[in-house]
């Protein structure tokens, strides 16, 4: 059987995947960032189309990851820990048309938290299918539907 390159769905390339990938893969068996964007800085590549090259409209979107990741990255910490419990995240975006909701908002908001938990169920089912390989995680993979 033939291994095929695609874009998953949702991404944005006007690169042909299968030749991304063959230059991908002509790096090596082991390839890092790093490596790949080096490759892609060769105007020839198709590779060099997946990138942004305008600077300040690269430095805008770096730095919109960079505020993502300061919303996500924000945790709710209790001030008495009787007990250790795990962080819980002060934001979530449980709707691409809306914005980041603080978590106190959610879990009061019976629709909201609806939406939350099947985002979750949804990152399981993403999980299961990305590792279903691994076939010590089956036991796992079959409680999730």
């Amino acid at each position: 059987m033939a291994i095929i390159a695609k874009w998953r769905k949702g991404a944005r390339y006007s690169a042909d995947p299968e030749v991304v990938a063959a230059e991908i893969m002509s790096l090596g068996d082991e390839v890092t960032a790093k490596d790949v964007l080096e490759l892609a800085k060769d105007e020839d590549t198709e590779l060099h189309k997946c990138f942004t090259w305008d600077d300040t409209v690269a430095a805008e979107r770096y730095r919109l990851i960079q505020a993502r990741e300061v919303i996500r990255f924000l945790v709710i910490k209790e001030e008495k820990e009787p007990t250790k419990r795990p962080e819980v995240r002060f934001f979530y975006k449980i709707d691409d048309d809306r914005g980041y909701e603080p978590t106190k908002i959610i879990v009061r908001d019976e629709d909201k938290y609806k939406a939350l938990l099947e985002q979750a169920y949804a990152e399981l089912r993403r999980f299961k299918v990305k590792y279903s390989m691994l076939e010590e995680l089956s036991e796992i993979f079959d409680l999730i539907d």
